[in-house]
């Protein structure tokens, strides 16, 4: 399942390239570099933990939240459950959000959580997530989904521009049905270019599904009025590389053609 999730996604596992390379960074977090004008929001473990946000339901985590959980870096953007999964949901436990339940499938639906924006950038143009959450027996989000993004109230669910996986720790492994398996802490990255479209955004929210057991571990939305893609750029040769290319070839031609 991993592999296939990853070959799809053409996923950069524990290095990045391309515009983000040499940024700084913790726990797979980036600082991406972005222009004109923007707003940053992030949670760490800490502001997600029951520690942080007293009053909050336990285990098996159904009951509704009492609030938002605001971003602890300044910003106003708001972590919120949308819905729960099988017999469980998400709720802040000891370490950070766990996704509660009693199930011991593999791959089973642990909830609904969404970062929602109200007062996004003017001319949004450029939304940038991070997220780190932990495997459950090898699966982190439900039926390998990652996170989608809506604006102005609708439910769009747009996929992102651009993907990777910007860092990957071992924390174990697993008894699967094919034998023993690493499970891992990942840290994934997605960007949305909204350049396309014409109507203004007044507001947006980025929705995603963990698994059952999964554990979120920290959050981050950056956002501009100007794109600029992450995905890593192909090289452009030089023109003295080229040159000795085309002579290469020519030779390549010269000496089959002599042969013959």
């Amino acid at each position: 399942m991993r592999a296939i999730r990853n070959a799809l996604l053409g996923l950069a596992v524990a290095t990045t390239a391309g515009a983000l390379e040499n940024n700084s960074h913790a726990d797979g977090i980036y600082n991406p570099p972005l222009t004109g004008n923007t707003q940053h929001d992030a949670w760490s473990s800490s502001s997600l933990t029951l520690a942080a946000n007293p009053g909050f339901p336990g285990f098996p985590g159904t009951s509704p939240w009492p609030s938002s959980i605001q971003s602890n870096s300044g910003g106003d953007a708001a972590l919120d459950k949308i819905a729960n999964g099988t017999s469980g949901g998400p709720y802040p436990a000891g370490e950070s959000i766990y996704y509660g339940g009693f199930s011991g499938d593999f791959n089973n639906d642990g909830g609904t959580l969404a970062v929602s924006d109200a007062t996004p950038v003017a001319g949004l143009a450029n939304v940038v997530f991070q997220i780190q959450i932990g495997e459950a027996w090898g699966y982190d989000f439900f039926n390998g989904i990652l996170p989608v993004l809506s604006y102005n109230g609708g439910a769009q669910h747009l996929a992102a521009t651009y993907s990777t996986l910007t860092e990957q720790i071992q924390t174990g492994t697993v008894v699967m049905p094919s034998g023993e398996e690493p499970i891992y802490k990942n840290s994934y990255l997605l960007q949305w270019d909204l350049t396309g479209i014409a109507d203004p955004i007044q507001d947006f929210s980025i929705q995603f599904t963990g698994v059952q057991h999964a554990q979120l571990y920290a959050l981050q939305l950056d956002q501009s009025d100007v794109y600029t893609s992450l995905a890593p750029q192909a090289a452009v040769p030089e023109p003295a590389s080229m040159s000795l290319l085309f002579c290469g070839v020519a030779a390549l031609i010269w000496r089959t053609r002599r042969s013959r």
